[in-house]
């Protein structure tokens, strides 16, 4: 039938956690579950590109097996920097879940919580490493 998973292991995703923030005139979107980044012009690109590339990640982790990988989050001052940063309107990311217990695949939504830090919290940030 497939490969004997120990599902035991595996991390379950309930939701994801983006960071925006402004540095040198790009935006930086940072997942903060998986500890993915990438920049763009746009919060828009910022979050369509951080999109694909958790999505990406998702996907190889359950391909290989390393359901470890799902469980690297960012450092624990990303996570305060959510603290003072402004909420952003919930959305919801399709992840194609992977034939684990029966052999067949789903489409599940993710709610991914969306904040932006403003540009004082930065500078505290940078501070503060």
């Amino acid at each position: 039938m497939g490969a004997n998973v120990n599902t035991k292991e595996m991390p379950i995703l309930t939701s994801l956690n983006y960071l925006f923030s402004h540095e040198a005139g790009k935006t930086v979107a940072h997942c903060l579950d998986l500890d993915i980044a990438t920049s763009a012009e746009t919060i828009a690109e910022a979050e369509e590109s951080l999109n694909a590339l958790v999505l990406f990640q998702i996907g190889s982790c359950y391909t290989a097996g390393n359901f470890w990988q799902l469980r690297f989050k960012a450092p624990f001052e990303y996570w305060q920097a959510l603290e003072g940063a402004r909420r952003m309107e919930t959305v919801h990311l399709e992840v194609e879940v992977p034939p684990v217990v029966l052999p067949i695949a789903r489409k599940v939504l993710l709610p991914v919580m969306r904040s932006e830090r403003q540009m004082q919290d930065e500078a505290a940030l940078a501070v503060a490493l």
